[in-house]
């Protein structure tokens, strides 16, 4: 009983381990071709449908990275082109409060075409977002003022392309652990195990981001999770790979990896 239930627990890891790495590699193949941000001449365009007649207070602030691997702190994510605005001789910790200009460019927003608006309750001012083709526009606020935000669109086939990667990945793990498994082996199991714990805090955080994304863009996909846990994952592998390396020892003291499980 015990033989078989640690075979069904190494099938069920290995299940989430190879679906885990099929929702990266889908998410990555769905993501990889988006557009290019942008020009700073059609993110002036686009600001002047949703806010005619307004000057913006300075030029654009842009972050042209499409979720590269990150450099630094603010060099991770979809990039965008930022234009902000305040009012001539306000004091900027009093601008957030003038919620003017959010209201009018969300009512310019809908005669423009932007869909899929998503109204974000806020301290003082309520922020907002739109998509448009690919790019999605972003009314926000703080202590600087307002601005307004041109990012990319997540691509259409990014949550088709992470499930079908996942579901891939699921039947492989399932029916590749269970092969390995038709036989008592300790060190497999090991190694699942350790793998789910490694695999564990990405496949979570990145589950709750998309999930929290379905119906707000820009989605980040699947795959970006891991750079960014970096910091957290690093550690716990070289953790993994050291409490691997003394199971295995310990295994080996032991005389695995035993007799066959009966068949059946």
């Amino acid at each position: 009983m015990a033989d078989r239930a640690s075979r069904t627990w190494a099938t069920i890891f290995g299940t989430l381990i190879l679906a885990t790495a099929g929702a990266t590699v889908g998410s990555w193949y769905g993501g990889h071709n988006t557009r290019p941000l942008p020009s700073d001449t059609q993110a002036f365009g686009l600001a002047s449908e949703l806010l005619p007649g307004v000057t913006p207070a300075e030029g654009t602030d842009r972050r042209d990275y499409q979720y590269g691997f990150a450099l630094g702190d603010d060099d991770f994510g979809p990039g965008y082109v930022e234009i902000r605005y305040t009012t001539p001789g306000q004091n900027p910790d009093q601008v957030s409060a003038d919620c003017g200009l959010s209201r009018r460019a969300l009512a310019n927003a809908r005669p423009h075409g932007w869909r899929n608006i998503h109204e974000m309750p806020g301290y003082q001012c309520d922020d907002w977002s739109a998509e448009r083709g690919e790019v999605v526009a972003a009314f926000t606020h703080d202590s600087g003022g307002p601005m307004l935000t041109f990012y990319r669109a997540a691509p259409a086939g990014l949550g088709i392309a992470t499930l079908t990667g996942a579901l891939l990945g699921a039947v492989a793990g399932a029916v590749l652990s269970a092969l390995l498994t038709r036989r008592r082996r300790p060190l497999l199991l090991l190694a699942v195990t350790l793998g789910v714990i490694g695999v564990l805090p990405g496949m979570a955080f990145g589950s709750i981001g998309m999930a929290l994304n379905l119906s707000h863009s820009p989605a980040l996909p699947f795959w970006t999770v891991w750079p960014a846990l970096s910091f957290l994952l690093v550690p716990l592998w070289l953790v993994l790979v050291l409490a691997g390396g003394l199971g295995w020892i310990e295994l080996r003291r032991r005389g695995a990896p035993g007799p066959a499980l009966p068949q059946g």
